[in-house]
């Protein structure tokens, strides 16, 4: 077990983890895209667009047009150079290119369907044989124009009014064509609104296949940080529940552990309960009783002498209300028998090796890895090992959860989730 160690960094966990299907996540018609999603124009290579192109079966894989200059070009090279020239996410032009004219899932798509590739200048009530559109005709000047218009007009109309000149901008609630009141969130979702101002058949779509194409999903126990507030949440049970403090955090994981990202990737989960106090917390509830809380659990304190005998401080109890309480679960009182209910670890004089002791089990710790991971701000006491034999053995205590492990010799990678560890390959 020593030659585990943990030298993965946790962001690059981001990089290998499948996404899931969109109806796992809560459409939300004010926030369609993140700001950064839309302008990330770094967001994939020419050869990443050429392979996502050849993994949905796309038409678009083999396609090749004519180019300015009398040049021919690949569709994954106009879609990747529009994307840089204009400043706008690659990904979010093929979503558009789908939302309109399903080019990324069709294996043979018509000649209008390329031609129109983006819906660019196509109105409601627009005839694509209108003299006045013709110049946006064709693939090149479809996906260049989509790009084009975002970053030339209602990006900077954004910027200087505060809306677009259709009057959609963050925090003003408008009606969409479809008959429902938006209120955009964001500059992006402002943008998406500009460019096709209804919700279903429009919106909801980029949506759908932005989350079903383009979203991360992290297995429990991910620790994830909203790059944009700073704030933490963690993953579990598919909904994610954020750190209300700094010490909910830190009585439990370290900062190295989280993983940024975009607001985008969190609201493709649920909110969950918050994580308020720190972990072994004291609290006292409404109806006078003191707990100490261990995980999710709450754990009664019998009595004031138990409460004396243990050495728990009084200074430390924290008045609770009962929501605060009701989250957690009823776990083991703590009792006289109750032998380290928070926990303490021991090292035997004689051979060196450390247990974790709680509530009169010991627990062996295999690995100074294992003892970071668990217990990195935590004392370890030295004792005879006859101490620690009295203790009922119990199970061994393995890496903790969200911490990405290997070994020298051995080039798999393996996230802890739910105390099992899951293989990480890239997709």
């Amino acid at each position: 077990m020593k030659a585990f160690i943990k030298n993965i960094i946790a962001c690059s966990l981001a990089l290998v983890l499948l996404a899931p299907s969109a109806s796992e996540a809560i459409f939300n018609p004010n926030f369609i895209l993140g700001d950064r999603d839309l302008v990330d124009s770094t967001s994939m290579s020419v050869d990443r667009v050429q392979s996502f192109l050849q993994s949905q079966g796309s038409g678009l894989a083999s396609y090749v047009t004519d180019a300015p200059g009398g040049l021919r070009k690949t569709a994954a090279q106009v879609i990747y150079e529009a994307g840089r020239y204009w400043g706008i996410n690659q990904r979010y032009l093929m979503v558009r290119m789908q939302v309109e004219q399903s080019l990324v899932t069709d294996s043979t798509p018509s000649e209008r369907q390329l031609n129109w590739a983006t819906g660019y200048a196509v109105c409601d009530s627009c005839s694509t044989s209108d003299p006045a559109i013709q110049q946006y005709r064709g693939f090149f000047n479809q996906v260049n124009w989509a790009a084009r218009r975002i970053r030339e007009r209602y990006l900077p109309d954004l910027a200087q009014n505060g809306v677009t000149f259709t009057g959609w901008g963050p925090g003003k609630t408008k009606k969409t064509g479809d008959g429902y009141f938006v209120t955009p969130e964001n500059n992006a979702t402002s943008v998406m609104y500009t460019y096709t101002p209804y919700v279903y058949n429009a919106n909801y779509n980029v949506w759908r296949f932005w989350n079903t194409w383009f979203i991360r999903h992290y297995p429990d126990g991910s620790l994830l940080q909203d790059s944009a507030s700073g704030g933490i949440w963690k993953i579990e049970n598919g909904k994610r529940r954020p750190f209300q403090s700094r010490s909910a955090f830190f009585s439990r994981y370290d900062a190295n552990q989280a993983i940024p990202v975009s607001k985008t990737d969190l609201e493709a989960y649920t909110i969950g309960a918050p994580i308020k106090f720190p972990n072994y917390a004291l609290v006292l509830s409404s109806n006078g009783k003191v707990y100490l809380l261990d995980g999710d659990s709450k754990r009664w304190i019998v009595s004031p002498e138990v409460f004396r005998a243990i050495g728990f401080n009084p200074e430390e109890i924290i008045t609770v209300s009962d929501s605060d309480l009701a989250t957690y679960t009823n776990g083991e009182p703590v009792s006289l028998q109750s032998a380290y209910p928070s926990g303490v670890l021991f090292q035997s004089l004689q051979t060196g090796g450390i247990s974790f002791i709680k509530d009169g089990v010991r627990h062996s710790v295999w690995s100074r890895e294992i003892l970071n991971s668990q217990f990195k701000n935590r004392s370890v006491a030295t004792v005879n090992d006859e101490v620690i034999q009295r203790f009922a053995k119990g199970d061994p205590i393995l890496f903790r959860d969200s911490e990405l492990v290997t070994s020298p010799g051995n080039r798999s990678v393996f996230f802890i989730s739910n105390g099992i560890k899951r293989p990480i390959a890239s997709k």
